[in-house]
């Protein structure tokens, strides 16, 4: 169950790689332990760009929130706007949340390809 054995130059057995490296073919084990310095600002890299993309979701799902569920506690007051002879109140709920919602996905898909290509991710 050991890993697979690095011989030095003389033929002994010098460091041991875990299974994992190379099971999954991990080019970035050293032998020491210890991953290179790439894949450490790679996961700096990585935290930074977590961390903008779930600052957005967040904000989309605030924005969802909003238009599903908040906008409709409104519709007694919005039912004396009236727009094209249907109250704002039934209008919000069945059409205008509707738009948002597609509205929103669109530009929810947009910002995150921008954090995506800002972090070197993008998906071409």
């Amino acid at each position: 169950m050991g890993g697979a054995m690095i011989t030095g130059s003389s033929g002994s057995p010098s460091t041991s790689i875990p299974p994992s490296a190379v099971a999954f073919g991990d080019s970035n084990w050293e032998g020491n332990g210890f991953m290179s310095q790439t894949t450490k600002d790679t996961s700096a890299n990585d935290q930074a760009h977590w961390r903008k993309t779930t600052n957005l979701m967040w904000t989309h799902l605030a924005i969802w929130f909003f238009f599903g569920y908040v906008i409709h506690f409104f519709a007694p007051a919005l039912n004396k706007i009236v727009i094209f002879g249907f109250p704002l109140g039934f209008y919000m709920a069945a059409q205008g949340s509707l738009i948002a919602f597609v509205v929103q996905l669109f530009m929810f898909a947009k910002q995150q390809d921008k954090i995506d290509r800002e972090f070197g991710v993008a998906e071409d």
